[in-house]
């Protein structure tokens, strides 16, 4: 059988030419980025084949919500079905890489159908391979098997505390966060965790440049001739808070970095030529900043399971007055239809931190366990990067 098409073009050429456009339609940023972020991307695939997903949809004639999926699997695979809600909420997390990555189609919110792929996958042979060639490269003990290992063995549940979980498993440093690890016997990890934001930053849509001015300015009828302290808390290097110092240079606006120790080094020169204070400081720690108008957080909350977090916003509570707000400038995942980019930044932060990415019901979540916290309103970026501001203030001002 001839594999030419009407125009005498092979189906191989045709996708070597669409291939190439599509490179050519996007920045290099565009595809490198996500190149880093899917080193984990088959960890997902190989847990749902562990789980008997692929199976489970297969047989299905009709969708099955990601509820009925925890429930049917959970008790197939022996474990305590105590803990449902725990088990579906990870179940989704390993869905949003499957779906986007096509092995299962979406239909619905949380709602999945098998399709061809998903056929194709349930057959033993193919499972079989899938397994044989996963396990044998990534172990006997890396943190993309550890991730298999220690859900299976916790209920396919995520961990609790990011002093426990698969990177810990797989270095044998249970008790240890996996930023404490790297502050103490592996820095340069954090060097290049922030050369990565920093660059990837350059590349994206400021914020500053999409949320209201009034909203900063003139919130709860603040003064806007007063001055205005923001604080960059946990900041890194220091790029977004020189951004909206540049931004701002004429407003009367007071900006501080705050980061651990080694960190500010890196930063102190820059910053302080920009005319940015810098503090040390541990955002586990009392915030030493009263009553600022503005505690600014970028991609800190989804490096932490929500008791980690928790424990950061009460810092920040407690530093507030009724002016006071808390920006967290984060991801915001897609009730359906989550980017293969976006799914991946999940399975990165499960793996590394037991952390995660959040939905808007995650982030309610989460914040209601802060007593005296609540949500002012969720501010979506105006581009398809998912990123916005989860605007947080202090409960009944």
């Amino acid at each position: 059988m001839s594999n030419l098409g009407e125009s005498g073009r092979s189906f191989e050429t045709v996708k070597e030419d669409l291939a190439r456009s599509i490179l050519a339609a996007k920045k290099p940023a565009d595809l490198i980025v996500p190149l880093i972020y899917s080193i984990p991307v088959f960890a997902p695939v190989r847990i749902c084949i562990e789980l008997g997903v692929f199976e489970h949809l297969s047989r299905s004639s009709v969708p099955l919500s990601a509820d009925t999926l925890a429930k049917d699997l959970c008790g197939q695979t022996g474990q305590d079905a105590g803990n449902k809600s725990e088990t579906c909420d990870f179940l989704v997390r390993m869905l949003r890489t499957v779906q986007a990555i096509g092995l299962v189609d979406e239909v619905a919110e949380f709602t999945y159908l098998a399709n061809a792929l998903t056929h194709t996958m349930a057959e033993p042979g193919f499972a079989a391979g899938f397994q044989l060639t996963f396990d044998n490269l990534t172990e006997p003990k890396s943190t993309i098997s550890e991730m298999l290992k220690y859900h299976q063995a916790n209920a396919w549940q995520v961990a609790a505390s990011a002093n426990d979980g698969a990177w810990q498993r797989a270095r044998n440093a249970v008790g240890t966060s996996t930023f404490d690890s790297w502050v103490a016997d592996d820095p340069i990890q954090l060097t290049r965790l922030n050369a990565l934001m920093q660059r990837m930053q350059s590349d994206r849509l400021h914020w500053t440049e999409w949320f209201p001015e009034n909203r900063l300015f003139h919130y709860a009828g603040r003064n806007p001739e007063q001055r205005m302290v923001v604080v960059d808390v946990g900041g890194g290097r220091g790029h977004d808070i020189k951004a909206f110092a540049k931004k701002y240079a004429q407003a009367p606006v007071s900006a501080i970095l705050q980061d651990l120790r080694g960190t500010i080094e890196e930063a102190r020169a820059e910053m302080q030529a920009a005319g940015i204070e810098v503090c040390v400081h541990d955002f586990f720690q009392p915030q030493p900043v009263r009553g600022a108008d503005i505690y600014y957080m970028h991609k800190i909350m989804h490096d932490w399971p929500d008791e980690g977090c928790v424990r950061i916003l009460e810092h920040l509570r407690d530093a507030m007055t009724p002016r006071s707000r808390i920006l967290i400038n984060e991801v915001i995942l897609p009730n359906r239809g989550c980017s293969l980019l976006h799914a991946c930044f999940d399975i990165n932060m499960l793996a590394l931190h037991s952390g995660r990415e959040r939905d808007e019901a995650s982030w309610e979540r989460l914040i209601s366990q802060v007593e005296g916290l609540s949500i002012r309103k969720f501010w979506h970026a105006p581009n398809d990067e998912g990123e916005g501001i989860v605007e947080v203030g202090l409960t009944n001002f």
